[in-house]
């Protein structure tokens, strides 16, 4: 054997062809530009330690530590987010190194010049993820709702605000302005009441329904977001989520909490630090308040609205579960009063209705088909034509003033009863019902009732039309 020739002793050997074993083994691996110990050796850089220093003796090497203009300044992330406003942030924190595969894709060496081919600038270029948040106003519309559309205006901004109806009852200006800004508006229900709320699904309804009715007549338009009060969370059970996705609503709660409502006076620099607590989540819902007594909340807005633009989030306006069982409503309460209620926001074409030298149009959902006739909701209508409408709830029927005549629509009996033609009470077999709130009839029995005889029906690419005298 060789290593006899040589006088060398066979353990020697053996440790000889190890360590050329290993040699290879290291050579090998940094020709594929990886690091067989797992990090990188202060050996493989200058002796100045300048990271992402060319190797003398090969490939370019890339340090793990990061160079001192990557690294953030104390207190502040590299997102230009002040730590202070993110939970859980390390006040030190730098750029970290590339990986492996960045470092692979680094080290290749042009074999004509021995430039490496690739700069460790464009080997770590990444792309950021779009992130997202909504904010959120509950309670409203009180004086603090001009302040804070004051702001989002100046920053161009648009949020969601979900209006309670005896507010907006209240301040139908401020609902309006809330239109005009942009911003889109939920319903949050009537009253806040807790206790009523919750005890059962028609009482929830109800309100939704009544609050859905005040902003129809104060903007045109219903509002298909929902807001439940104190949120979904111990509140809603399968039924309550059932039936509002049945009826066409979209049920929506937050995913961070700003903490305005928690006690009184929550000061403003408290607010933004609980509005932000995460820069890393792609979706934020921010809760907050314009109710009466937010001030604050409306104190630190500005401050919320710069933070998360200096994170990096576009503002949206937002486009739901847990609870006790209760008793689920009867079948024929849900037929009359939660199925027909997701019409109200399918897509379709508009009705348009000429009568007596005045036009109205009826939008997809505010009106639908059966049997060839329009079937329409009594107040909708009237007061569209200039008229109005008064509901008695002892005898569960409406009276409508219309074109100088009196209408009663009794749903009762399912009759029109004309009172002002004459003496003489003139009834109209009609179909009257009452569904979801609302009294609905055919549109033609309506007309004729307020003296307008039909002319014809056209059914045109962009709408339906019905021509009346």
């Amino acid at each position: 054997m060789a290593w006899k020739k040589r006088g060398i002793s066979r353990r020697t050997a053996v440790r000889l062809v190890l360590a050329a074993a290993v040699l290879a083994a290291v050579l090998i691996y940094r020709e594929a530009g990886l690091n067989p110990f797992g990090k990188e050796s202060a050996g493989l850089h200058d002796a100045d330690g300048g990271g992402g220093a060319i190797d003398r003796r090969g490939p370019l090497s890339v340090s793990s530590q990061a160079p001192a203009s990557a690294r953030a300044p104390k207190g502040q992330a590299i997102s230009g987010l002040p730590i202070e406003g993110v939970a859980g942030a390390s006040p030190d924190v730098h750029l970290a190194p590339p990986s492996h595969s960045q470092r692979s894709a680094v080290s290749r060496i042009s074999a004509a010049s021995g430039r490496p081919v690739k700069t460790a600038a464009a080997a770590v270029r990444t792309s950021a993820r779009p992130k997202t948040v909504y904010l959120t106003f509950d309670d409203g519309p009180s004086a603090v709702t001009p302040k804070v559309l004051e702001i989002l205006n100046r920053e161009r901004v648009k949020a969601t605000f979900f209006v309670l109806g005896n507010e907006a009852e209240t301040h139908p200006e401020w609902i309006n302005a809330i239109r005009e800004q942009g911003s889109t508006i939920g319903n949050h229900t009537y009253d806040h009441n807790y206790k009523e709320l919750y005890s059962g699904f028609t009482r929830f309804w109800s309100q939704i329904k009544k609050t859905e009715e005040t902003i129809r007549l104060i903007t045109g338009t219903r509002p298909q977001l929902v807001r439940a009060p104190g949120g979904t969370f111990g509140h809603f059970d399968d039924t309550y989520f059932q039936l509002m996705k049945q009826a066409g609503y979209r049920v929506t709660d937050w995913t961070v909490d700003s903490g305005d409502s928690k006690r009184r006076g929550v000061p403003a620099s408290e607010i933004t630090k609980n509005s932000i607590p995460d820069t890393k989540a792609s979706k934020v819902i921010l809760l907050l308040h314009d109710g009466a007594g937010h001030e604050e909340s409306a104190k630190a807005l500005p401050e919320i609205i710069k933070r998360y633009k200096a994170a990096g989030y576009v503002f949206k306006t937002h486009p739901g579960k847990s609870g006790s069982g209760r008793i689920k409503p009867a079948e024929a309460w849900i037929e009359a009063n939660v199925l027909p209620n997701a019409a109200l926001f399918a897509p379709g074409k508009k009705l348009v209705v000429e009568a007596g030298m005045l036009q109205a149009s009826l939008q997809p959902g505010e009106y639908r088909i059966e049997d060839g006739r329009y079937i329409v909701p009594l107040r909708s209508v009237v007061e569209r034509f200039g008229g109005r409408v008064n509901w008695s709830a002892g005898t569960h029927s409406g009276q409508a003033e219309l074109n100088g005549r009196e209408i009663t629509a009794d749903t009762a009996s399912g009759r029109l009863t004309l009172t002002g033609a004459g003496p003489e009470q003139e009834a109209i077999s009609s179909g009257v019902v009452l569904e979801g709130g609302a009294i609905w009839l055919p549109l033609r029995d309506l007309l004729e009732a307020a003296g307008h005889p039909l002319l014809g029906v056209a059914n045109e690419p962009e709408a339906r039309t019905v021509k009346a005298s």
